[in-house]
């Protein structure tokens, strides 16, 4: 997921008027602190570097560090606009933290079921058109080139494949989702293994296998941390501070 936009208003809540204090600024080498003075240590967050490294306390830590940049600072301002975060090329220069980086995400994982449900259902009209088409005698080329045959056999097996669908459909609701559900897919361990454990054979199914998902494995059900986002923002905000302290000063 692309889209950044809650924990950009989260870290803005939590940081509305702070104030930058300066432990230590020696050329590359820097301790800043930032804090609402009102609000005493709640939503703080420090900034440390020294030479081609930079570590980022904010109740998570993270520490960055590229060989080719000796002020951390410029990196950051580099790859990123004013206030935005470039979170996929800076989480390539975590050194300390990396564990923190990403987490599960249960919605995606709920997307990605969303998505193999639907093309199932897809699946199963074309598999009940073509073989109403073999039943009346029509051909494949006839269903590929005759747009018109293929929408009436659509619409010959259509109750049924709702009804069939509409099985399919509770069977995953009840599994994943319901009050009964003896899963709790807001946990990574317990989504994978609700995951494997799902099998559905609607009434009358006469396929080789049952209805299961195959490639789970494959799917992408985790994203940047919650942590790592509100400290690429911190440390984006916080040089903001600092460049435009020193640009007051040097005014």
């Amino acid at each position: 997921m692309n889209d950044y936009s809650q924990a950009k208003a989260r870290f803005e809540r939590d940081t509305a008027g702070h104030q930058m204090t300066v432990l230590h600024d020696d050329g590359l080498y820097r301790h800043l602190k930032f804090m609402n003075p009102e609000h005493g240590s709640f939503g703080s967050f420090q900034l440390i570097t020294w030479p081609y490294n930079l570590v980022v306390k904010a109740g998570w830590t993270f520490h960055f560090d590229i060989d080719a940049t000796p002020d951390m600072f410029d990196l950051f301002r580099r790859t990123s606009f004013s206030g935005e975060i470039n979170p996929g090329y800076w989480q390539e220069k975590v050194r300390a933290g990396r564990d923190e980086v990403e987490g599960f995400e249960p919605d995606l994982m709920k997307a990605e079921i969303a998505s193999t449900l639907a093309q199932w259902m897809r699946d199963d009209l074309d598999n009940r058109v073509t073989r109403k088409a073999k039943e009346l005698g029509f051909t494949q080329e006839e269903l590929k080139t005759k747009p018109g045959i293929r929408k009436e056999l659509a619409r010959q097996v259509r109750q049924e494949w709702r009804a069939a669908n509409r099985e399919l459909r509770e069977a995953v609701h009840e599994h994943f989702f319901s009050e009964m559900t003896e899963y709790n897919i807001e946990y990574e361990s317990e989504a994978r293994r609700a995951l494997h454990d799902f099998s559905f054979r609607p009434e009358g199914d006469t396929r080789t296998w049952p209805y299961y998902f195959a490639d789970w494995h494959e799917w992408r059900m985790t994203d940047y941390s919650p942590g790592f986002l509100h400290c690429c923002y911190a440390i984006r905000h916080g040089i903001d501070l600092y460049i435009a302290a020193r640009k007051a000063v040097a005014a």
